[in-house]
């Protein structure tokens, strides 16, 4: 009976360890992220930070993407893109538009669509 109990002990702790490292394994993702979210939400907060420093911050991720050999995710060439035409750059602009639309062919429509607009710009 007591090897009973030891041998079920011993299972059930051998169990813990395995969810439990099977818990602290963080997911891969296909794309490099890194701040992107927390500069995205920035955008939207006009009193948190400029467009050069946003525009310095997606640069950046687009170099750590690079040395990690990874895509940088959808929405970022062209978030990239609408920064640069707000400061009046409307060269690199048109750059990270035509990036998101080779790199992201579904968004080629609505990326258009924006060239379209800041063609007059």
């Amino acid at each position: 009976m007591m090897l009973k109990k030891q041998c079920f002990v011993h299972l059930l702790f051998m169990g813990m360890l395995l969810f439990l490292n099977g818990c602290q394994s963080s997911p891969k993702t296909i794309y490099y992220w890194d701040d992107y979210q927390e500069n995205l939400y920035n955008y939207t907060q006009s009193d948190k930070t400029g467009h050069a420093e946003q525009i310095q911050s997606l640069e950046h991720i687009i170099e750590k993407a690079k040395s990690a050999n990874k895509p940088v995710p959808p929405g970022l060439h062209a978030h990239l893109g609408l920064l640069y035409s707000t400061v009046g750059k409307k060269d690199k602009a048109f750059e990270h538009f035509e990036a998101e639309k080779l790199l992201f062919p579904e968004s080629k429509s609505f990326i258009d669509f924006i060239e379209q607009k800041y063609q007059g710009h």
